[in-house]
């Protein structure tokens, strides 16, 4: 089937669909299978017996303070291997690749126990073992591949001939960790490929950046913008953006509003008040009422941390710019004053999946890639990720805000973790700018080094590339700087400047915040896909799931790349040679910075709909046409029934702007047109429709119309 570059490049030009200088086209270009992805360190590597624990690298980098009160309670995750680590690595990846026969064919956290669970003996005799030691149960896993036990600091000195101390790195943060290499007890040697918690780095990884404390009544935009300037500060308090400009901006359509009972996730170290979100929503009119339900992971207390209370807002905020029309955002919490992240973390993403009650979940938090080396996390994560894969969840994560850096130790880069596995989608930072009436001008990668930061992004030392990156070409990565061998990171992007910033409302904190870092970025992606999701859903297609193989084949062809149905962001790098180097540098297509790009939400939106390759096929040809004259702010367009089709995937677009001011819309049958409002006076536009199914889009039929004066 030829796309719609190849069928109208002929007919417009530059700025318009296809043209030779302009790079956005669309289509129903076909989206090839993918292979598996061979992984360099991977759970379904055969393990044997995990005899000692490294010490995680902050340690030598920091001071000792003294010995941990021997009385406090630690927790430690004991982390089992999947009993078919290579079945369960192909099946996330039939499940999540296009084209494949065992695509969109989820499992329950069940069949996933039954297939790919740990040894149940094993299991049972971890948790003897225990008990036995002491030591308190506080989270088991469906799978059993998680079982999280606490005991007092004594104890488990003792038990893992260890110390554990009392540290502080150079910038003043406090943490405790092993000062000398953890034993792992013969006992248990042959069943863990993990201990994590007793060599853990900083307890909080929160990402979230505050610019401004803006106040309860902070100035509006008209009276902060200098007389004649056209460049328009965002609408919110501040001139920050509000979550319309937000949705402008990125043309996101409004497919949110075809599913009622979409449910969100999120991952944070701590609580907030749910109250500010709502204000949020009222302040700004969003027509949401998003039910926020706390969910409480290894037993963690539930309070309001001021420490994450801005972090946690903003993710729920960021979900709403995107699609007011979830229903529920479930706060996954483990206190950061309870569980360092890296056990956190394992245990939120192993709970996320055993509930199995998102579709979409987002983290805003990230640490160096190389403290999870250390206790084995990487593959105790990667094990969860997988089976949030099977399951269908999308799993988003931030690429962290300290540039190409990592822990902020000068050479060498480091990337941030969990961004950087091969199961989750990693979130990068751009800085946007918009025009006037909040439209989309341009983005850059954020960098704003050395006052805030900038988007984190690079080449992991731990995972190979995965097969995913190797499309739509074998080097795909390779154009700015990444890697042809191993993961590179991020795979997408969205605003996250500190200094134009995103409205935030926290009470305890001051009242309206000017936020930014790449903890604003992942979250609106997770409400922007949470939008393709509905319309997935509605027109019976099921849900994304694991997002990567997917987004690397948009538009697979000699013609175009992923980079093609997003804003391609081609300037800018996420260095500072006074810091440490030149970290890494924007182009034309993939860059280790923002990815393949940012949110072109409209066309995106509707390459996703209509780029389906499962055996069968596409739907048929359609004819489509103005019912009536437009009015001065209307038109009724009415299209033949398409053989086959599952649904219509519509775009509206101002002539010569093809990729700015789009608006996507989506039906199904039997409907036959649909009417658009709001249109501009004396205004040309362009309408293309396809119809679609799992197997495809249609070709595309057009038809352009003026609106009166």
């Amino acid at each position: 089937m030829q796309g719609l570059l190849e069928n109208l490049g002929r007919t417009y030009s530059a700025r318009y669909v296809g043209g030779a200088g302009y790079r956005r086209r669309f289509g129903s270009l076909a989206l090839g299978g993918l292979v598996s992805a061979s992984l360099l360190f991977t759970s379904s590597a055969m393990f044997g017996a995990l005899t000692s624990i490294e010490l995680c690298p902050l340690v030598a980098k920091s001071t000792l303070v003294s010995p941990l009160d021997t009385s406090k309670t630690v927790g430690v995750v004991l982390a089992l291997p999947s009993s078919d680590p290579a079945g369960l690595k192909a099946l996330a990846d039939h499940v999540s690749t296009p084209g494949d026969a065992l695509y969109h064919q989820y499992i329950t956290p069940q069949e996933f126990a039954a297939r790919f669970g740990g040894d149940a003996s094993d299991y049972q005799s971890l948790k003897n073992w225990a008990t036995s030691n002491g030591l308190t149960i506080s989270q088991e896993s469906v799978s059993r591949t998680i079982l999280t036990v606490r005991g007092s600091v004594e104890a488990l000195n003792r038990i893992f001939k260890t110390q554990l101390n009392n540290y502080k790195t150079s910038d003043g943060v406090s943490f405790y960790s092993a000062g000398v290499a953890p034993t792992v007890p013969a006992e248990i040697s042959s069943k863990v490929v993990a201990v994590i918690g007793l060599t853990s780095g900083r307890p909080n990884a929160s990402l979230a950046k505050v610019g401004k404390v803006l106040g309860e009544h902070p100035l509006a935009n008209s009276a902060l913008k200098p007389a004649g300037q056209t460049e328009a500060l965002g609408t919110g308090p501040g001139g920050t953006y509000a979550p319309q400009d937000l949705h402008t901006a990125y043309s996101v359509p409004t497919f949110g509003t075809l599913v009622k009972n979409q449910t969100l996730g999120i991952f944070e170290q701590g609580y907030y008040n749910p109250a500010d979100v709502s204000y949020y929503e009222k302040y700004f009119k969003t027509g949401s009422a998003v039910k926020q339900v706390p969910v409480s992971v290894d037993n963690s207390p539930i309070f309001v941390e001021p420490a994450i209370e801005v972090e946690a807002c903003l993710d729920v905020d960021m979900i709403i710019a995107m699609n007011p029309k979830v229903a529920k955002v479930l706060v996954y919490i483990d206190d950061y004053q309870y569980d360092p992240f890296d056990v956190a973390i394992t245990d939120a993403f192993a709970k996320i999946a055993d509930d199995d009650q998102v579709s979409v979940v987002s983290a805003s938090y990230g640490e160096d890639e190389g403290f999870f080396i250390a206790d084995g996390t990487e593959v105790a994560l990667d094990t969860a990720l997988q089976q949030c894969a099977t399951q269908g969840i999308t799993v988003l994560a931030s690429s962290g805000d300290n540039g190409a850096f990592g822990d902020g130790y000068y050479a060498p880069y480091n990337v941030s973790n969990p961004a950087t596995d091969p199961y989750i989608t990693g979130v990068g930072g751009t800085q946007l700018l918009t025009t006037t009436g909040e439209e989309y001008e341009l983005e850059n990668c954020w960098n704003e080094f050395p006052y805030y930061g900038a988007t984190g992004g690079g080449i992991s030392t731990y995972w190979a590339q995965p097969a995913y990156q190797n499309f739509p070409y074998s080097g795909y990565t390779a154009g700015n700087g990444g890697s042809t061998t191993k993961r590179n990171v991020p795979d997408v992007a969205a605003e996250a400047a500190v200094t134009t910033g995103v409205a935030v409302y926290t009470s305890d904190q001051g009242g309206w915040l000017q936020v930014g870092g790449t903890s604003v970025a992942s979250p609106l992606w997770a409400g922007y896909l949470s939008n393709i999701n509905a319309a997935l859903i509605w027109t019976g297609l099921g849900r994304l799931g694991f997002f990567n193989p997917t987004l690397y084949s948009v538009g697979k062809s000699e013609f175009a790349t992923p980079a093609d149905y997003m804003y391609d962001i081609t300037s800018g790098s996420n260095g500072y040679v006074p810091y440490g180097g030149p970290g890494y540098y924007n182009g034309f297509g993939y860059s280790n910075t923002t990815g393949n790009g940012s949110i072109w939400g409209g066309g995106f939106g509707l390459q996703l709909l209509i780029g389906g390759t499962q055996a069968g096929t596409p739907p048929g040809a359609l004819i489509v046409g103005l019912k009536s004259p437009a009015t001065s702010s209307s038109a009724t367009i009415g299209w033949t029934n398409s053989s086959g089709a599952v649904g219509y995937a519509i775009g509206l677009y101002h002539a010569g702007a093809i990729f700015n001011n789009t608006a996507a819309y989506v039906a199904k049958p039997p409907t036959t047109s649909l009417t658009f409002k709001g249109l501009s006076p004396n205004t040309a536009y362009n309408v293309f429709i396809w119809g679609f199914n799992a197997s495809g889009g249609s070709p595309f039929a057009h038809v352009g119309f003026t609106t009166a004066p």
